[in-house]
């Protein structure tokens, strides 16, 4: 049996898919807050936002700038009204057309059938280098 909190998010991850920006909203409390590590001058989806207007403006940046090219959810695992959506993606990324290839994490805190908060844990500093068409640099093993 499915929790309401991981059918909440399956319910906005089909959102976010389809990039039906008002459906995206619709899964989210009046005053949720809304975390994607960044600095907001090179990656404008970045930063601290709070409601329905500040997650509408990093998700219409997002759906500016970002090509989604594979995206792969694995078990969604929720506790006390906490899910945890690990995953894998790769995306292009506008003005630059370069693609990166990365894992990521996504917290949700659903109550009463709402998200009240988000945060994604993932390479921000790929991000921004794939972005800004910088060339991303790898450390040997």
């Amino acid at each position: 049996m499915t929790s309401q909190a991981i059918a909440t998010v399956e319910a906005y991850f089909d959102a976010f898919g389809a990039r039906d920006m008002e459906r995206v909203l619709s899964h989210f409390a009046p005053d949720a807050s809304w975390t994607i590590p960044g600095d907001p001058a090179l990656t404008p989806w970045a930063g601290n936002r709070t409601g329905p207007e500040g997650i509408r403006r990093s998700l219409t940046a997002f759906f500016t700038a970002v090509e989604p090219l594979v995206f792969e959810l694995g078990t969604l695992v929720e506790t006390g009204g906490r899910v945890l959506a690990p995953g894998r993606y790769a995306s292009r990324f506008h003005p630059s057309g370069q693609v990166l290839d990365s894992e990521m994490i996504m917290r949700f805190t659903v109550t009463d059938g709402l998200i009240t908060d988000y945060r994604v844990f993932e390479d921000s500093l790929g991000i921004t280098r794939t972005h800004l068409g910088e060339p991303l640099t790898t450390t040997p093993a």
